[in-house]
């Protein structure tokens, strides 16, 4: 039997947002490292304003947090500029779902991030999950007892 889950993390690029960012009058879904920092500089808080929510990411954290998980964003980010754009956009996309948005500088930090609330909160890591778009994160993650789940898997659940 499969444990309840307690503490649920879902990431923003890719899993909670569709990338899109508006460039020389295109939309996009992404840039270098510098021209990001660039356009986060530009855009401040409504640099995710062209991105779209997942509506069925949302729908499957609504049914986590129905079963009684208590959900946070976790993800990584290239300063306060990029934190200040998607505490935005969830504010506007999936406000009241969400306990807080946690943003860590390397995804590698996820890890510890879970591994440390959990801990806290005396939640085994097999009571924990991480939804993703970053396969090398989850697989960093399974291997860690943490229930692990490709934003990909969400689709093909729901086309069933």
């Amino acid at each position: 039997m499969m444990n309840m889950i307690k503490l649920a993390f879902f990431d923003v690029d890719g899993t909670l947002s569709a990338p899109q960012y508006l460039v020389n009058g295109k939309l996009q879904i992404g840039m270098s490292d510098t021209q990001w920092q660039k356009y986060c500089e530009e855009h401040g808080e409504d640099t995710y304003e062209y991105c779209k929510p997942v509506k069925v990411v949302k729908e499957y954290a609504l049914s986590k947090k129905a079963q009684g998980a208590v959900l946070y964003v976790l993800t990584s980010t290239q300063g306060e500029n990029e934190n200040k754009g998607k505490r935005k956009f969830i504010g506007q996309h999936y406000n009241g779902i969400f306990e807080d948005v946690i943003p860590v500088a390397h995804d590698a930090d996820k890890i510890k991030v879970i591994k440390a609330m959990a801990e806290e909160k005396g939640v085994k890591l097999s009571e924990c999950e991480i939804v993703e778009d970053t396969f090398k994160i989850l697989l960093e993650t399974v291997c860690e007892g943490i229930v692990s789940t490709h934003v990909a898997n969400i689709f093909a659940e729901k086309e069933k």
